[in-house]
């Protein structure tokens, strides 16, 4: 914990660039088209993994990150299902899955299928399968694949039997890239507005929108403030703030005037960015400006507003007890540091 904050990491991915998951040159720029804007985000501590073009995440490196070299808590182990340019997709299930075996207490994991790769039924199989073989919490969807191929969260062909399966699983909660196009995925695959149908006609589901639906930001903060089972993740927002704090903190604005604190969650885009310290620090001190108060009627940034959006919500979305594992992870590190000191004397 940070300055007793409750951190739940909305977004890790265990991402594998290596030659044997990229499917050719069109992996190879996607690789590039991602690390590029990686690059363009690196400033001073906030440096993007230095492997990233050709490298991968082993459990024990991300423990590392996660845990011995910040002050998170918690973390989601996102599953990243771009299939159209690699073979097990940028951020592997199993991967992901791996991470959360590794480290139950402190990692959960977050499934990913696509119905444009696993075929309609095969999408249906394998999120049943992350279920109950790997405990999946949550799905995570990318709808823009290659060549322009997409499928919309409103299609009650290809999409409604996804949500119907997550509701028949215990499934609460599902995730969507917005915005963010990558290479040549096409700008208009990638709005919100799909979702708005769709989190009308499951409201037992709770849709999360991620980047703030980046350019689309306006349109993600209009769908998210009149439905209250759209909630946004800050994930990539945290990363662009060290180089545009005013572009960012007039976003986060009208996400908390609109929407409110209770429906963000934080998120780091680990482990693109292995360096996850600064950017906690950066989010505990952070303040809203007051010409952007006075002029836009942005909402001051309480402590209590950071407590939400850092963990709380997310404990609160995949029923988590915050105190109850604050007192658990408090015992384990007072445990082992008793150890450690057994061990030297």
């Amino acid at each position: 914990m940070y300055d007793d904050y409750f951190i739940f990491d909305n977004v890790v991915h265990m991402f594998d660039n290596r030659t044997s998951n990229k499917l050719g040159e069109p992996g190879r720029k996607m690789i590039d088209s991602i690390w590029g804007a990686a690059k363009l985000y690196s400033k001073g501590p906030y440096i993007a993994h230095p492997d990233f073009g050709e490298g991968h995440i082993e459990p024990a490196e991300a423990h590392r990150i996660l845990f011995e070299e910040s002050d998170t808590d918690m973390a989601v182990a996102q599953t990243v299902p771009l299939m159209g340019w690699f073979k097990e997709g940028f951020s592997p299930a199993r991967a992901n899955h791996a991470l959360a075996s590794a480290y139950p207490d402190r990692v959960v994991f977050c499934g990913g299928v696509d119905p444009l790769y696993h075929g309609s039924r095969g999408a249906l199989d394998e999120m049943r399968r992350q279920k109950e073989e790997w405990n999946a919490i949550s799905f995570k969807f990318y709808q823009s694949q290659l060549n322009g191929s997409a499928w919309r969260a409103d299609d009650r062909h290809v999409a409604y039997p996804l949500w119907e399966q997550a509701l028949k699983l215990g499934i609460t909660s599902v995730q969507f890239h917005k915005g963010f196009p990558f290479g040549r995925q096409l700008l208009e695959h990638q709005r919100p507005n799909d979702l708005e149908q769709a989190s009308i006609d499951f409201p037992e589901l709770t849709f999360i929108i991620h980047h703030l639906g980046m350019p689309f930001v306006d349109d993600t903060i209009n769908i998210a403030s009149r439905h209250e089972n759209i909630w946004v993740a800050l994930s990539a927002w945290i990363n662009i703030y060290p180089i545009q704090p005013r572009v960012a903190m007039d976003m986060l604005g009208k996400a908390l005037m609109f929407v409110g604190a209770d429906r963000l969650l934080y998120g780091s885009e680990a482990f693109v960015w292995p360096s996850l310290q600064p950017y906690i620090k950066l989010f505990a001190d952070m303040q809203m400006p007051e010409d952007l108060q006075d002029g836009y009627g942005y909402p001051e940034i309480t402590r209590e507003m950071k407590r939400k959006m850092f963990g709380e919500n997310q404990a609160r979305l995949f029923g988590i007890d915050v105190e109850k594992k604050k007192l658990e992870l408090r015992a384990k590190k007072a445990a082992a540091g008793t150890a450690a000191a057994a061990a030297a004397y």
